[in-house]
């Protein structure tokens, strides 16, 4: 009889230990995977160039993804103004998304994004691409644009980061055109 205990003892450890056994590369895997990620909250960045502060980035969280490729993302809004070399402040941004890719550093935003002048001009579109390599703001959705005068509809946008010199790809609705024949 205690042959038989001794036996079933051993053959129960042996399909305990070979029922519990774990690739170790995939758990290093998966928890690779579960700590590539950080948090931030009350996100407040300052972004320089050549010694001179160009804008300031606030949000309520941040995370970033350590995966490559690597980016920050703006899961709960964002806002950013932007300055000129006298730290005055040239223009606004605010969106509810967005994502910052580090390899290109280009952005993309996107849910109720809104870009104010220093003019007052508004720009109200659902997303927005930064091309870091043209330095320009580029939207291929429906576009608004309300100045003091007007308000200018379209389908996609170039600008500068400013907002002080662009272009509405594809107009649309009235807009006023001045007969140059009248002005001599």
């Amino acid at each position: 009889m205690k042959k038989i205990i001794t036996r079933l003892a051993f053959l129960w450890v042996l399909i305990a230990a070979t029922s519990c056994e774990n690739d170790m590369q995939a758990v290093m895997n998966l928890d690779k995977k579960a700590t590539a990620v950080e948090e931030g909250k009350q996100i407040n960045s300052l972004y320089s160039q050549h010694g001179h502060v160009k804008a300031n980035l606030t949000a309520p969280t941040m995370i970033r993804h350590l995966a490559v490729p690597v980016y920050v993302e703006f899961n709960n809004g964002l806002k950013v103004l932007f300055y000129s070399d006298s730290l005055t402040v040239e223009s606004t941004l605010t969106a509810r998304y967005g994502k910052y890719f580090e390899t290109d550093g280009n952005i993309f935003l996107k849910d109720h994004v809104v870009v104010v002048n220093k003019k007052g001009e508004r720009l109200d579109c659902e997303q927005l691409d930064w091309d870091s390599r043209t330095a320009q703001f580029i939207s291929k959705t429906p576009v608004r644009i309300s100045t003091e005068t007007d308000t200018l509809y379209g389908t996609g946008l170039i600008s500068n980061q400013d907002f002080t010199d662009y272009t509405i790809l594809h107009p649309t609705g009235p807009f006023v055109v001045q007969d140059t024949t009248m002005l001599n």
